[in-house]
């Protein structure tokens, strides 16, 4: 059975204007939901988000981030559909929680490398 790439990108509604949204914002959009959204704390989705959030309380040591990249390609490669992870850094890791992550992929719809830098409080 072969699967198709989507010929047009999805709609959604922006979670600080209310209106429409298309194309890359929504995607970025969709990977910061994914990212702080904490598995098992949407009562009609038990099953969506990610294990990324939780490394904001553990130490900054090479295995927590080596982690919690991990969990962030997984959750945005399984959630995201229009999106393709190819790379995943994480800029800043401070004492008071912040952690700066770049992701990098293929926008599948328009075949085109993009990236994003989220600082997630």
């Amino acid at each position: 059975m072969a699967t198709t790439s989507p010929t047009e990108h999805l709609i959604d509604i922006d979670r600080t204007t209310g209106e429409y949204v298309q194309g890359w914002p929504r995607i970025k959009q969709s990977i910061y939901t994914i990212l702080t959204t904490r598995l098992r704390t949407r009562l009609m989705r038990l099953w969506w988000g990610s294990n990324f959030i939780d490394m904001q309380d553990k130490p900054g040591n090479q295995e927590v981030l080596m982690t919690g990249m991990m969990a962030a390609i997984a959750a945005i490669n399984t959630y995201e559909p229009e999106f393709k992870v190819t790379r995943v850094t994480i800029d800043d890791f401070d004492a008071t929680g912040d952690i700066t992550i770049t992701i990098e992929g293929i926008d599948l719809v328009d075949a085109a490398l993009k990236r994003v830098r989220q600082t997630i409080s």
